[in-house]
Protein backbone atom coordinates (compact mmCIF):
# COMPACT_ATOMS: atom_id res chain seq x y z
CA UNK A 1 0.00 0.00 0.00
CA UNK A 2 2.51 2.41 -1.09
CA UNK A 3 1.11 6.05 -0.78
CA UNK A 4 4.25 8.34 -1.37
CA UNK A 5 4.22 11.91 -0.64
CA UNK A 6 5.93 14.53 -2.80
CA UNK A 7 6.97 17.85 -0.28
CA UNK A 8 9.06 20.31 -1.78
CA UNK A 9 11.40 21.53 1.55
CA UNK A 10 12.18 25.17 0.81
CA UNK A 11 10.04 28.10 -0.76
CA UNK A 12 8.44 25.85 -3.36
CA UNK A 13 9.93 25.57 -7.41
CA UNK A 14 12.19 22.58 -5.95
CA UNK A 15 11.47 20.94 -9.28
CA UNK A 16 8.39 19.20 -7.90
CA UNK A 17 6.64 18.58 -11.16
CA UNK A 18 9.44 17.24 -13.11
CA UNK A 19 10.00 14.66 -10.15
CA UNK A 20 6.26 13.87 -10.22
CA UNK A 21 5.99 12.53 -13.81
CA UNK A 22 9.27 10.61 -13.44
CA UNK A 23 7.82 9.03 -9.96
CA UNK A 24 4.64 7.92 -11.80
CA UNK A 25 5.87 6.07 -14.60
CA UNK A 26 6.03 3.65 -11.77
CA UNK A 27 2.64 4.86 -10.02
CA UNK A 28 -1.16 3.73 -10.53
CA UNK A 29 -2.55 7.42 -9.44
CA UNK A 30 -1.35 11.12 -9.30
CA UNK A 31 -2.91 13.36 -6.28
CA UNK A 32 -3.28 16.96 -6.07
CA UNK A 33 -4.31 17.71 -2.59
CA UNK A 34 -3.64 21.59 -1.62
CA UNK A 35 -3.33 25.03 -2.92
CA UNK A 36 -4.84 26.32 -6.22
CA UNK A 37 -3.67 27.93 -9.63
CA UNK A 38 -1.29 29.97 -7.54
CA UNK A 39 0.66 27.04 -8.00
CA UNK A 40 2.78 26.19 -11.06
CA UNK A 41 4.78 22.90 -12.17
CA UNK A 42 6.75 22.26 -15.21
CA UNK A 43 6.77 19.50 -16.74
CA UNK A 44 9.71 18.85 -20.02
CA UNK A 45 8.07 16.97 -22.61
CA UNK A 46 10.28 16.66 -25.63
CA UNK A 47 10.88 19.83 -26.86
CA UNK A 48 8.41 21.85 -25.17
CA UNK A 49 7.11 22.94 -21.43
CA UNK A 50 3.73 21.88 -20.11
CA UNK A 51 2.71 24.68 -17.23
CA UNK A 52 0.04 23.00 -15.27
CA UNK A 53 -1.32 24.94 -11.87
CA UNK A 54 -3.92 22.80 -11.35
CA UNK A 55 -3.93 18.97 -12.79
CA UNK A 56 -1.00 16.59 -10.68
CA UNK A 57 2.08 17.05 -13.36
CA UNK A 58 2.20 13.27 -13.23
CA UNK A 59 -0.75 12.31 -14.99
CA UNK A 60 1.45 13.21 -18.04
CA UNK A 61 3.16 9.81 -17.21
CA UNK A 62 0.56 7.47 -15.41
CA UNK A 63 -2.73 9.03 -16.83
CA UNK A 64 -4.52 8.75 -13.95
CA UNK A 65 -5.85 12.02 -11.68
CA UNK A 66 -7.19 12.98 -8.98
CA UNK A 67 -7.84 16.48 -7.46
CA UNK A 68 -9.17 16.69 -3.13
CA UNK A 69 -10.99 19.16 -1.51
CA UNK A 70 -7.89 20.77 -0.09
CA UNK A 71 -7.76 22.43 -3.76
CA UNK A 72 -9.31 26.14 -4.35
CA UNK A 73 -10.23 25.39 -8.06
CA UNK A 74 -10.29 27.92 -10.87
CA UNK A 75 -13.32 26.46 -12.92
CA UNK A 76 -12.06 27.82 -16.49
CA UNK A 77 -8.20 27.15 -15.96
CA UNK A 78 -8.98 23.69 -14.92
CA UNK A 79 -11.21 23.00 -18.25
CA UNK A 80 -8.27 24.73 -20.05
CA UNK A 81 -5.78 22.42 -18.89
CA UNK A 82 -8.24 19.08 -19.29
CA UNK A 83 -8.08 19.86 -22.79
CA UNK A 84 -4.16 20.51 -22.93
CA UNK A 85 -3.11 17.71 -21.92
CA UNK A 86 -5.32 15.57 -23.21
CA UNK A 87 -4.36 17.07 -26.48
CA UNK A 88 -0.68 16.10 -26.21
CA UNK A 89 -0.85 12.58 -24.30
CA UNK A 90 -4.23 11.23 -24.82
CA UNK A 91 -7.68 10.90 -22.56
CA UNK A 92 -6.65 10.71 -18.95
CA UNK A 93 -8.74 9.34 -16.12
CA UNK A 94 -9.70 12.14 -13.54
CA UNK A 95 -11.61 12.45 -10.46
CA UNK A 96 -12.53 15.83 -9.28
CA UNK A 97 -13.77 16.29 -5.65
CA UNK A 98 -17.34 17.33 -4.92
CA UNK A 99 -16.07 19.19 -2.05
CA UNK A 100 -13.77 21.47 -3.91
CA UNK A 101 -14.16 25.44 -3.23
CA UNK A 102 -14.33 27.52 -6.70
CA UNK A 103 -12.08 30.35 -6.86
CA UNK A 104 -14.61 33.25 -8.04
CA UNK A 105 -14.11 36.76 -9.99
CA UNK A 106 -14.68 38.33 -6.22
CA UNK A 107 -11.41 36.26 -4.89
CA UNK A 108 -9.91 37.67 -7.41
CA UNK A 109 -10.55 41.15 -7.29
CA UNK A 110 -10.17 40.84 -3.50
CA UNK A 111 -6.80 39.56 -3.73
CA UNK A 112 -5.65 42.76 -5.95
CA UNK A 113 -7.60 45.29 -3.82
CA UNK A 114 -5.78 43.58 -0.44
CA UNK A 115 -2.27 43.67 -2.31
CA UNK A 116 -2.80 47.39 -3.77
CA UNK A 117 -3.83 48.92 -0.29
CA UNK A 118 -1.01 47.38 1.21
CA UNK A 119 1.26 49.61 -0.81
CA UNK A 120 4.84 49.31 -0.30
CA UNK A 121 4.40 46.29 2.08
CA UNK A 122 2.02 43.93 -0.06
CA UNK A 123 2.67 40.41 0.34
CA UNK A 124 3.91 39.77 -2.96
CA UNK A 125 0.59 37.26 -3.92
CA UNK A 126 0.03 36.37 -7.61
CA UNK A 127 -3.58 37.75 -7.32
CA UNK A 128 -5.16 34.57 -8.94
CA UNK A 129 -8.08 34.95 -5.49
CA UNK A 130 -6.58 31.76 -3.49
CA UNK A 131 -6.08 33.93 -0.22
CA UNK A 132 -9.57 35.24 -0.38
CA UNK A 133 -11.33 31.77 -1.31
CA UNK A 134 -9.41 30.88 1.74
CA UNK A 135 -10.72 33.79 3.67
CA UNK A 136 -14.33 32.45 2.10
CA UNK A 137 -13.86 28.72 2.98
CA UNK A 138 -12.93 28.89 6.46
CA UNK A 139 -15.76 32.34 6.88
CA UNK A 140 -18.48 29.37 5.61
CA UNK A 141 -19.17 31.57 3.06
CA UNK A 142 -17.56 29.49 0.06
CA UNK A 143 -18.83 28.24 -2.83
CA UNK A 144 -18.18 24.07 -3.37
CA UNK A 145 -18.86 21.97 -7.01
CA UNK A 146 -21.13 20.42 -5.01
CA UNK A 147 -23.42 23.19 -4.94
CA UNK A 148 -22.98 24.32 -7.54
CA UNK A 149 -24.39 21.03 -8.99
CA UNK A 150 -27.37 20.83 -6.83
CA UNK A 151 -28.08 24.87 -6.72
CA UNK A 152 -27.39 24.45 -2.71
CA UNK A 153 -26.81 28.43 -3.09
CA UNK A 154 -28.37 30.37 -0.10
CA UNK A 155 -29.98 33.35 -0.74
CA UNK A 156 -28.65 34.74 2.89
CA UNK A 157 -25.27 34.11 1.73
CA UNK A 158 -25.65 36.39 -1.22
CA UNK A 159 -26.90 38.98 0.94
CA UNK A 160 -23.96 38.43 3.28
CA UNK A 161 -21.55 38.69 0.43
CA UNK A 162 -23.15 41.61 -1.48
CA UNK A 163 -23.31 43.83 2.07
CA UNK A 164 -19.31 42.91 3.10
CA UNK A 165 -18.10 43.32 -0.90
CA UNK A 166 -20.37 46.43 -1.41
CA UNK A 167 -17.15 48.50 -1.67
CA UNK A 168 -16.97 47.06 -5.69
CA UNK A 169 -19.28 44.01 -5.83
CA UNK A 170 -22.66 43.97 -6.50
CA UNK A 171 -25.21 40.52 -5.20
CA UNK A 172 -26.30 40.93 -9.58
CA UNK A 173 -22.60 40.52 -10.60
CA UNK A 174 -22.18 37.00 -8.41
CA UNK A 175 -25.37 35.60 -9.61
CA UNK A 176 -24.32 36.55 -12.86
CA UNK A 177 -21.07 34.39 -12.49
CA UNK A 178 -22.52 31.70 -10.61
CA UNK A 179 -25.30 31.32 -13.77
CA UNK A 180 -22.20 31.18 -16.00
CA UNK A 181 -19.97 28.35 -13.67
CA UNK A 182 -22.74 25.96 -14.00
CA UNK A 183 -22.34 25.70 -17.57
CA UNK A 184 -18.52 25.61 -17.05
CA UNK A 185 -19.15 22.86 -14.60
CA UNK A 186 -21.20 21.07 -16.72
CA UNK A 187 -18.21 20.53 -18.79
CA UNK A 188 -16.29 18.61 -15.92
CA UNK A 189 -19.31 17.53 -14.04
CA UNK A 190 -18.34 13.54 -15.64
CA UNK A 191 -15.19 14.13 -13.15
CA UNK A 192 -16.77 14.77 -10.38
CA UNK A 193 -16.73 11.54 -7.88
CA UNK A 194 -15.56 10.25 -4.67
CA UNK A 195 -11.90 11.02 -4.56
CA UNK A 196 -11.26 9.22 -0.87
CA UNK A 197 -12.31 6.03 -2.96
CA UNK A 198 -10.60 6.24 -5.40
CA UNK A 199 -7.11 6.45 -3.66
CA UNK A 200 -7.84 3.92 -1.07
CA UNK A 201 -9.08 1.36 -3.57
CA UNK A 202 -5.87 1.80 -5.72
CA UNK A 203 -3.69 1.43 -2.44
CA UNK A 204 -5.66 -1.91 -0.74
CA UNK A 205 -4.90 -3.14 -4.40
CA UNK A 206 -1.11 -2.67 -3.81
CA UNK A 207 -0.64 -0.18 -6.39
CA UNK A 208 1.24 3.12 -5.81
CA UNK A 209 0.16 6.28 -4.84
CA UNK A 210 1.94 9.87 -5.67
CA UNK A 211 0.73 12.76 -3.59
CA UNK A 212 1.95 15.66 -5.54
CA UNK A 213 2.14 18.73 -2.96
CA UNK A 214 2.09 22.68 -4.42
CA UNK A 215 3.69 25.41 -3.22
CA UNK A 216 6.94 24.66 -0.41
CA UNK A 217 7.08 23.98 3.53
CA UNK A 218 8.31 27.61 4.08
CA UNK A 219 5.40 28.96 2.51
CA UNK A 220 2.87 26.97 4.89
CA UNK A 221 -0.05 29.07 6.56
CA UNK A 222 1.15 28.20 10.00
CA UNK A 223 4.79 26.85 9.75
CA UNK A 224 6.43 29.00 7.28
CA UNK A 225 7.60 32.60 7.08
CA UNK A 226 4.26 34.39 7.77
CA UNK A 227 2.84 36.49 6.55
CA UNK A 228 4.74 35.78 3.74
CA UNK A 229 3.11 32.48 3.12
CA UNK A 230 0.48 30.80 0.96
CA UNK A 231 -3.28 30.16 2.14
CA UNK A 232 -2.98 26.27 2.58
CA UNK A 233 -1.05 23.39 4.36
CA UNK A 234 1.92 22.57 2.29
CA UNK A 235 3.81 20.44 5.09
CA UNK A 236 2.97 16.14 4.13
CA UNK A 237 0.41 16.06 6.47
CA UNK A 238 -2.15 17.96 4.27
CA UNK A 239 -2.06 15.05 1.78
CA UNK A 240 -4.29 13.26 4.14
CA UNK A 241 -6.60 15.37 5.25
CA UNK A 242 -6.96 17.48 1.74
CA UNK A 243 -7.85 13.98 0.22
CA UNK A 244 -9.85 12.39 3.13
CA UNK A 245 -7.59 9.35 3.34
CA UNK A 246 -5.97 8.14 7.07
CA UNK A 247 -2.62 9.40 7.85
CA UNK A 248 -1.79 5.48 8.09
CA UNK A 249 -2.49 5.44 4.38
CA UNK A 250 0.64 7.31 4.06
CA UNK A 251 3.74 5.17 3.82
CA UNK A 252 6.47 7.30 2.52
CA UNK A 253 7.22 11.40 2.67
CA UNK A 254 9.59 12.00 -0.38
CA UNK A 255 11.61 15.78 0.07
CA UNK A 256 12.62 17.03 -2.94
CA UNK A 257 15.36 20.02 -2.39
CA UNK A 258 16.67 22.23 -5.24
CA UNK A 259 20.84 22.56 -5.18
CA UNK A 260 20.51 26.69 -4.45
CA UNK A 261 17.62 28.30 -2.74
CA UNK A 262 14.88 30.34 -4.59
CA UNK A 263 11.95 32.39 -3.44
CA UNK A 264 9.00 34.44 -5.49
CA UNK A 265 7.30 37.65 -3.78
CA UNK A 266 8.15 39.21 -0.22
CA UNK A 267 9.85 38.04 2.62
CA UNK A 268 13.39 36.75 4.49
CA UNK A 269 15.81 34.90 2.12
CA UNK A 270 18.37 34.50 4.75
CA UNK A 271 21.33 33.03 2.17
CA UNK A 272 20.25 35.72 -0.68
CA UNK A 273 22.44 36.74 -3.32
CA UNK A 274 22.79 39.48 -5.48
CA UNK A 275 24.38 41.08 -8.65
CA UNK A 276 26.01 39.40 -11.32
CA UNK A 277 26.14 35.68 -9.49
CA UNK A 278 21.94 35.36 -8.87
CA UNK A 279 21.16 36.79 -12.60
CA UNK A 280 24.03 34.14 -13.73
CA UNK A 281 22.10 31.04 -11.62
CA UNK A 282 18.66 32.37 -12.42
CA UNK A 283 18.80 33.07 -16.35
CA UNK A 284 20.55 28.88 -16.33
CA UNK A 285 18.14 27.94 -14.06
CA UNK A 286 15.38 29.52 -15.55
CA UNK A 287 14.00 30.87 -12.34
CA UNK A 288 11.19 33.02 -13.52
CA UNK A 289 7.77 32.06 -11.75
CA UNK A 290 5.89 29.50 -13.49
CA UNK A 291 2.39 31.08 -13.22
CA UNK A 292 3.38 35.00 -12.95
CA UNK A 293 6.62 35.56 -14.74
CA UNK A 294 8.33 37.36 -11.56
CA UNK A 295 12.13 36.26 -11.41
CA UNK A 296 12.83 34.71 -8.48
CA UNK A 297 15.27 35.30 -6.04
CA UNK A 298 18.50 33.61 -5.72
CA UNK A 299 20.13 31.96 -2.51
CA UNK A 300 22.87 29.92 -1.38
CA UNK A 301 21.69 26.02 0.24
CA UNK A 302 20.52 26.57 3.35
CA UNK A 303 20.89 23.27 5.11
CA UNK A 304 19.30 24.70 8.46
CA UNK A 305 16.30 25.58 6.87
CA UNK A 306 16.20 22.58 5.26
CA UNK A 307 16.74 20.62 8.94
CA UNK A 308 13.49 22.56 10.12
CA UNK A 309 11.84 21.43 7.45
CA UNK A 310 12.74 17.70 6.91
CA UNK A 311 11.65 17.81 10.78
CA UNK A 312 8.47 19.13 9.74
CA UNK A 313 7.38 16.78 7.36
CA UNK A 314 9.39 13.57 9.01
CA UNK A 315 11.03 12.91 5.64
CA UNK A 316 12.08 9.26 4.34
CA UNK A 317 14.42 10.24 2.06
CA UNK A 318 15.40 13.06 -0.06
CA UNK A 319 15.64 14.08 -4.06
CA UNK A 320 18.17 16.78 -4.83
CA UNK A 321 17.37 18.80 -8.31
CA UNK A 322 19.37 21.77 -10.49
CA UNK A 323 22.30 20.70 -9.66
CA UNK A 324 23.02 20.99 -13.44
CA UNK A 325 22.20 24.52 -12.85
CA UNK A 326 25.50 24.78 -10.14
CA UNK A 327 27.91 23.13 -12.69
CA UNK A 328 30.38 25.64 -13.90
CA UNK A 329 30.98 27.89 -10.39
CA UNK A 330 34.08 27.46 -9.04
CA UNK A 331 33.13 27.76 -5.33
CA UNK A 332 30.10 27.29 -3.74
CA UNK A 333 28.51 28.41 -0.69
CA UNK A 334 26.36 26.48 1.99
CA UNK A 335 24.64 27.54 5.07
CA UNK A 336 24.90 25.19 8.27
CA UNK A 337 24.13 27.52 10.44
CA UNK A 338 22.61 31.36 11.67
CA UNK A 339 23.75 33.91 14.10
CA UNK A 340 21.73 36.19 15.65
CA UNK A 341 22.86 39.43 17.59
CA UNK A 342 26.32 37.66 18.09
CA UNK A 343 24.78 33.78 19.20
CA UNK A 344 24.11 30.83 17.15
CA UNK A 345 21.04 30.40 16.33
CA UNK A 346 19.60 27.12 18.02
CA UNK A 347 15.82 26.43 16.31
CA UNK A 348 14.58 27.90 13.33
CA UNK A 349 13.64 31.96 14.14
CA UNK A 350 9.22 31.86 14.63
CA UNK A 351 9.08 35.24 13.75
CA UNK A 352 10.52 37.02 10.13
CA UNK A 353 11.27 40.12 12.12
CA UNK A 354 14.08 37.65 13.65
CA UNK A 355 14.67 35.59 10.58
CA UNK A 356 15.63 38.70 8.60
CA UNK A 357 18.35 39.67 11.12
CA UNK A 358 19.79 36.52 11.00
CA UNK A 359 23.52 36.24 9.49
CA UNK A 360 24.00 32.62 7.74
CA UNK A 361 27.32 30.70 8.95
CA UNK A 362 28.37 28.79 5.83
CA UNK A 363 30.62 25.86 4.49
CA UNK A 364 32.36 26.53 1.37
CA UNK A 365 33.14 23.58 -1.01
CA UNK A 366 33.81 22.84 -4.34
CA UNK A 367 32.68 23.38 -7.52
CA UNK A 368 32.31 21.84 -10.72
CA UNK A 369 32.66 21.77 -14.13
CA UNK A 370 29.93 22.64 -16.39
CA UNK A 371 28.55 19.13 -17.79
CA UNK A 372 27.95 18.49 -22.03
CA UNK A 373 24.79 17.18 -23.05
CA UNK A 374 26.71 13.80 -23.54
CA UNK A 375 28.34 13.91 -20.56
CA UNK A 376 24.99 14.47 -19.04
CA UNK A 377 23.62 10.74 -21.10
CA UNK A 378 26.52 8.63 -20.00
CA UNK A 379 26.43 9.63 -16.28
CA UNK A 380 22.55 9.00 -16.14
CA UNK A 381 23.62 5.29 -18.09
CA UNK A 382 26.27 4.43 -15.44
CA UNK A 383 25.06 5.97 -12.36
CA UNK A 384 26.34 7.80 -9.34
CA UNK A 385 29.58 6.88 -9.20
CA UNK A 386 30.32 8.52 -12.77
CA UNK A 387 29.06 12.23 -11.34
CA UNK A 388 32.37 14.64 -10.85
CA UNK A 389 33.76 14.10 -7.63
CA UNK A 390 32.58 17.71 -5.99
CA UNK A 391 29.63 16.74 -7.20
CA UNK A 392 29.15 14.19 -4.62
CA UNK A 393 30.77 15.47 -1.69
CA UNK A 394 27.96 18.19 -2.34
CA UNK A 395 25.27 15.54 -1.94
CA UNK A 396 27.25 13.87 0.79
CA UNK A 397 27.67 17.00 2.59
CA UNK A 398 23.56 17.18 2.35
CA UNK A 399 22.93 13.72 3.45
CA UNK A 400 24.91 13.90 6.08
CA UNK A 401 23.96 17.35 8.00
CA UNK A 402 19.96 16.25 7.42
CA UNK A 403 20.98 12.52 8.48
CA UNK A 404 18.67 11.57 5.47
CA UNK A 405 19.57 9.57 2.28
CA UNK A 406 19.74 11.23 -0.95
CA UNK A 407 17.83 9.00 -3.03
CA UNK A 408 17.14 10.62 -6.67
CA UNK A 409 19.32 12.53 -8.32
CA UNK A 410 18.83 15.25 -11.08
CA UNK A 411 21.52 16.72 -12.97
CA UNK A 412 19.42 17.83 -16.59
CA UNK A 413 16.24 19.47 -17.39
CA UNK A 414 14.41 16.19 -19.17
CA UNK A 415 12.59 13.58 -17.28
CA UNK A 416 15.01 10.70 -17.77
CA UNK A 417 18.01 13.15 -16.71
CA UNK A 418 17.44 11.71 -13.49
CA UNK A 419 19.98 8.96 -11.12
CA UNK A 420 18.60 6.76 -9.03
CA UNK A 421 20.85 5.77 -5.79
Amino acid sequence: MPGKVIIGLQWGDEGKGKISAYLCRNARLVVRFNGGANAGHTVPLGNTELRLHLLPAGVVSCRKAAIGSGVYLDIRTLIDEIKIVQEIIGEIELTISPRAHIVLGIHRELDGYLEDIRGGKGIGTTRRGIGPAAMFKYGRIGLRIIDIIENNISNDNLRFISSLMGWKYSEYKYVEEVRELRSEIDKIRRYVGNVSNVIRSELQNGQTVIFEGAQGTMLDLDHGTYPYVTSSTTLASAAAHGVGISLKELSEVIGIIKAYTTRVGEGPLPTEISGKLAEEIRIKGKEFGATTGRPRRIGWLDLFQLNYAARLNGVDKLIITHLDTLSGLTKLKVCVGYELDGEKVQEFPETVNRLSRVSPIYAELEGWDALTREQVDKIVKEGYGALPRPMRKYIEFVEDSLKIPVKLISIGPRIQDVIER
